[in-house]
């Protein structure tokens, strides 16, 4: 019974997507006013889970903006979890010959030999939010990459710790616990990793990296491990559930423990305020969303101008948490 109701909202999903974009690739004259781009991420409509809604508000006002120009930007989301339908999905985009594809890079690998006959035409392709982390000669030549860099965002959220330790003269982490909320995602292996490496060259501190998706793992840790004093995690999760308990259990931040998280939300942002999260990584997901629906759009009309790398990551912390809250209650951060 498990298996059986993803399985039939997958087939539901696809079903839905090729219906949309049937003929979508018709017409599609050298010449023609008239551009059609699709935006394919593996997006969720997951209950309390902020990150999405901010992100589709990015590819929707891109969308309004462009349209007066001509532009037709068709949107689809394969789930969170569900590699195989943002495949069918790309199928599906690629055989409608568009002018332009916006896509996540979960699994370019896979991704490469469905993208091939676009790049082959000189469709420009830009990657946003996952980006190809392969040696440069085996990645997908795609324009432009529009997100955070997986190759430094984890020392940059080690750093901002560092930072508030030296300026504190706070009690130096000794073992941090580091989740991953999905199994098997290359930007989250590469986040927690380099966060436990420069806790380790900083401090000497040890680090247990764990996939945990709704809290259930972390818990049961925690109740074997008392001695953990840094938690690491999505921001979400980190709100909803490990506050939650770490307050139950008595744990002052700042003095039992350090909590850092990846990604903000108005209940994020109200963790660092008020001193219990002391610095998150925000992704700026809105500009994921928003940026490479008009470069694609300059691209195609403006002499092939394009960017390479955006990378659209910040450290908030107490120090600019108050610059972004009314942001993030109008649904862009």
């Amino acid at each position: 019974m498990g298996t059986k109701r993803p399985f039939r909202v997958a087939v539901c999903m696809i079903s839905l997507f090729l219906l949309l974009v049937s003929g979508a690739g018709k017409g599609n004259a050298q010449g023609r006013k008239r551009l059609t781009f699709y935006y394919i991420d593996h997006g969720t409509g997951m209950p309390n889970y902020p990150f999405w809604p901010v992100y589709y508000k990015g590819i929707a006002d891109a969308a309004a903006l462009l349209a007066p120009l001509g532009v037709e930007v068709k949107h689809f989301s394969a789930g969170e979890y569900d590699l195989q339908t943002q495949s069918e999905m790309l199928k599906q985009a690629v055989a409608a010959n568009p002018d332009g594809l916006v896509t996540t890079m979960r699994d370019p690998k896979s991704f490469e030999s469905i993208l091939k006959p676009l790049l082959e035409k000189g469709i420009p392709i830009m990657a946003a939010n996952v980006e190809d982390l392969r040696p440069p000669a085996q990645r997908i030549p795609y324009l432009g990459y529009y997100g955070e860099d997986s190759s430094r965002s984890g020392t940059e959220l080690a750093d901002a710790l560092i930072a508030i330790l030296k300026k504190t003269g706070a009690k130096k982490p000794r073992l941090a616990l580091l989740i991953s909320p999905v199994a098997g995602n290359a930007m989250w292996e590469a986040r927690l990793s380099l966060l436990g490496s420069r806790l380790t060259e900083a401090y000497g501190t040890k680090s247990e990296k764990i996939v945990d998706l709704d809290g259930t793992q972390a818990r049961t840790y925690l109740e074997k491990n008392p001695e953990v004093d840094l938690i690491c995690a999505h921001e979400s999760q980190m709100h909803r559930s490990l506050i939650p308990r770490l307050k139950g259990l008595g744990k002052r931040p700042g003095k039992d423990i350090y909590l850092l998280c990846f990604d903000i939300g108005e209940g994020s942002l109200e963790d660092i305020k008020s001193g219990y999260v002391a610095a998150a990584y925000d992704e700026q997901q809105y500009l994921q969303g928003y940026l490479p629906l008009f470069d694609l759009y300059l691209h195609l009309t403006k002499y092939k101008v394009h960017p390479v790398r955006v990378i659209t990551g910040i450290i908030i912390d107490a120090h600019n948490v108050d610059s972004v809250v009314d942001g993030a209650r109008a649904g862009y951060r």
